[in-house]
């Protein structure tokens, strides 16, 4: 048993057990919990309506993108339209947003990633919203743009790039994403660091106050 507790004190110095099952933790409670819900809201064996009219959060998300975008593209002078929340109409086409495109995993990400760090409420709520508006923000800009190309008439966003298997706009928007929070990691990480240590330097007595104590 002693051995096992010197091992972990050991693993446990350079990589934090605790951080990292909290964080595989929360990541699996909320990725599923989004994945129950998408079962609740679909119609089939296991749709609730009332979820559905109600507690439909997924919808929201969806709707809020498509009428952000709506509203950028008729400002640059695009007749486009929303219709039944997932679907962005132009003179050219139209866009289907589905569920999978919301983010709801990278979402999970984050918020199980600053959960499961020490700290005040309120600032792992602030970090964890700044995540979801990075993500929210990257996805209007996405569907901005493929609205964009397809009023104009740009097909190349419709085909694979030639990199490895293919490169399509689903694969830069999550790019896109990891970059932007691999970013506010590094800002989270930083700000952690100098608070630590200004809590360090308050703690420490000053040299002066250890002259006059001896």
């Amino acid at each position: 048993m002693s051995s096992l507790t010197s091992a972990y004190k050991t693993v446990n110095r350079y990589f934090d057990i605790s951080l990292v099952a909290k964080f595989l933790v929360l990541f699996a409670v909320f990725y599923y919990s989004n994945m129950y819900v998408v079962r609740l809201i679909t119609p089939g064996e296991s749709y609730n309506q009332f979820v559905d009219q109600n507690l439909n959060y997924i919808d929201w998300i969806t709707v809020s993108i498509m009428h952000t975008s709506n509203f950028i593209t008729q400002s640059v002078g695009l007749n486009t339209r929303v219709a039944d929340t997932r679907y962005f109409i132009g003179e050219n086409g139209r866009l289907v947003m589905a569920w999978q495109c919301v983010g709801l995993g990278i979402m999970s990400f984050w918020a199980a990633f600053i959960l499961a760090h020490k700290m005040r409420t309120l600032k792992k709520v602030t970090w964890v919203i700044a995540g979801w508006l990075v993500v929210w923000i990257l996805n209007c800009i996405r569907t901005t743009l493929l609205m964009v190309a397809l009023e104009s008439n740009v097909k190349e966003w419709k085909r694979s790039w030639a990199i490895g298997k293919g490169l399509d706009h689903h694969d830069i928007f999550n790019y896109g994403c990891y970059i932007l929070l691999l970013t506010l990691l590094y800002l989270f990480y930083k700000r952690r660091k100098n608070l630590t240590r200004k809590s360090i330097s308050h703690r420490t007595p000053d040299a002066s106050c250890e002259r006059v104590l001896n």
